[in-house]
């Protein structure tokens, strides 16, 4: 339970990372486009899963803390 915790969020923190700044900033796609390109996966993969809606909310709540923690190492330089 606790190794697919790890495994979900940081799948779910890689992703909100590469829609939120790779995309738009690095290879210019359009921050709607990049958006819907995260969520409607990301949905449909929690959605599928035979996880517990508690370990999937968690899985979010990680993958928004790790992408937290990306930000602050690798952008403050």
């Amino acid at each position: 339970m606790f190794k697919t915790l790890i495994r979900n969020s940081l799948i779910l923190a890689l992703g909100f990372y590469l829609s939120i700044y790779v995309l738009p900033e690095i290879l210019h796609v359009n921050e709607t486009v990049s958006k819907y390109l995260l969520m409607i996966p990301a949905f449909i993969w929690i959605v599928r899963s035979n996880n517990r809606w508690l370990l999937n909310m968690a899985s979010i709540i990680l993958g928004f803390l790790e992408l937290a923690i990306f930000f602050l190492i690798f952008e403050s330089f």
